[in-house]
């Protein structure tokens, strides 16, 4: 069939009956791949044939295929889609269906289609549920409420989505259940930590009075830590400093992370740096780099010079007459391992372990030393679009440093250094800046021995994995 074909009504009406009856998977998935060729109403008819099949729900390809074909059509006609929806037997192009109706801001017809009694409708719950995941600019529909006590009532996987749907949407019964599931010390932890962060995405004021004494529990002091740089407070910054020494390692790195997020915290983490309350060993360099950017210059006075530097022969011809092909090869690769997964891990992956928010080294250049001291010392030389240092600050005052992995129109999730992904809603930000530096801070090496900084090249000139030794736990 060629491209872009419209075939007249009696054709696309014989391919829309092979759709629905022919018994050939094969043919079938001849027929999804043509979809993208055809016009909307060839489209429409031969995608609700496809959609009969339930044999086909698990095939790799089919409803991909169909899904495919018919995604661009969604958006423009949400009655047309949902009615194949409601038909569908294949839950995946349901799901995707729905979703994509929610970023179409279709979301109180999704609602009310969801109220009406439809074999569908758990997968078109699914698929609301995945199209708000990180959406905090969604208000309470209209007609949810009403929807929602019905869907409540219904069988536990329809009420268990509702609830998800309703902690989505922030209303006000949601946000009262989730604080009852909350304090409930007897409900499952599980339940108790979707709650505190369901709340958290929503800035409850709530969830602020509640923190203070979670940050006493152990068993969810990490959410607790990550929801209070959610809130613009300096009492509940205080008494993260206050509480930072029984912290343990994990909860640490968190604590110093959502305090640098925003000014207010971010001048009371500087200060507790100058008193040595919070040790300076604790800060990483791209926490600093961050501080200097929400404090300002005060932080500079307390750190030092933390901007990128212009790159330094004498440095670089320091540590070329160190790295000698003798001092390397007689350094312990196993500690330059121990080296690598405390400053470069966080950010770098090499054979297979490490972080993503900078080049993976597995296949890099690294037999050869001038390429290694090139990129350490020198790291915003020589920098690709994708690794530059993004600055985004939202409306509510929280600053992120990372760089982009993926943007829609709505949002764009930003790889951070030492945490999860973070979705942000376009929305939601106020300024956003693309700094000409790299991710990697200058200095790397500065903090490091001598005999520390051998043992990192010697591991990182190795070809194939260090195993760890027996004396640091056999990881």
């Amino acid at each position: 069939m060629c491209e872009d074909a419209q075939p007249g009504t009696d054709v696309t009406g014989q391919f829309a009956q092979m759709a629905v009856s022919d018994p050939s998977p094969v043919v079938r998935l001849y027929l999804a791949s043509a979809l993208q060729r055809l016009d909307s109403n060839a489209k429409w008819a031969i995608a609700k044939g496809l959609l009969t099949h339930a044999e086909d729900a698990q095939d790799h390809n089919l409803p991909k295929m169909v899904w495919f074909g018919i995604e661009p059509l969604v958006k423009d006609n949400a009655a047309k889609a949902l009615e194949l929806a409601a038909g569908s037997k294949v839950p995946m192009v349901t799901q995707f269906i729905a979703r994509r109706l929610v970023d179409a801001d279709q979301i109180n017809t999704l609602v009310a289609t969801a109220g009406k009694s439809t074999s569908n409708r758990v997968d078109i719950l699914t698929g609301m549920r995945d199209g708000l995941e990180g959406r905090t600019d969604i208000k309470t529909p209209e007609n949810w409420n009403a929807v929602y006590a019905k869907l409540k009532q219904a069988d536990k996987p329809t009420a268990r989505l509702a609830a998800d749907l309703g902690r989505h949407f922030g209303d006000t019964e949601s946000a009262k259940t989730a604080l009852a599931t909350l304090k409930n010390k007897s409900a499952a932890l599980a339940e108790r930590k979707k709650a505190l962060q369901s709340l958290a995405a929503r800035q409850r004021p709530e969830l602020a009075a509640e923190l203070p004494a979670l940050l006493n529990d152990n068993a969810l002091r990490l959410d607790a830590i990550r929801a209070v740089a959610g809130y613009d407070s300096e009492p509940l910054a205080r008494q993260l400093i206050e509480a930072y020494p029984k912290f343990n390692t994990q909860e640490k790195s968190e604590a110093v992370q959502t305090l640098a997020s925003r000014p207010k915290s971010g001048w009371l983490l500087t200060q507790a740096i100058s008193k040595n309350v919070i040790p300076k060993k604790d800060v990483p360099i791209y926490v600093a780099r961050q501080l200097r950017r929400v404090v300002g210059s005060g932080f500079v006075e307390v750190w030092g010079p933390i901007d990128h530097v212009a790159f330094d022969e004498k440095t670089y011809k320091k540590y070329r007459t160190l790295l000698t092909d003798k001092a390397v090869a007689e350094a312990s690769k196993t500690q330059g391992r121990l080296v690598f997964q405390r400053t470069c891990a966080p950010c770098h992956k090499l054979y297979g372990e490490g972080g993503i928010i900078g080049p993976e080294l597995t296949g890099s250049n690294r037999a050869n030393l001038d390429y290694l001291l090139g990129n350490i010392l020198d790291p915003s030389g020589e920098i690709q679009d994708d690794y530059k240092m993004v600055v985004i600050t939202t409306r509510d005052g929280r600053t992120y440093v990372g760089n982009v992995a993926k943007e829609t129109d709505r949002q764009l999730t930003l790889r951070i250094v030492g945490q999860d992904a973070v979705l942000i809603n376009k929305s939601d930000i106020q300024t956003r800046e693309v700094t000409p530096s790299s991710m990697m801070p200058t200095g790397l090496l500065d903090n490091l021995s001598d005999k520390e900084v051998t043992e990192l090249i010697a591991y990182l000139r190795s070809t194939a994995q260090v195993p760890w030794s027996k004396s640091n736990g056999g990881k």
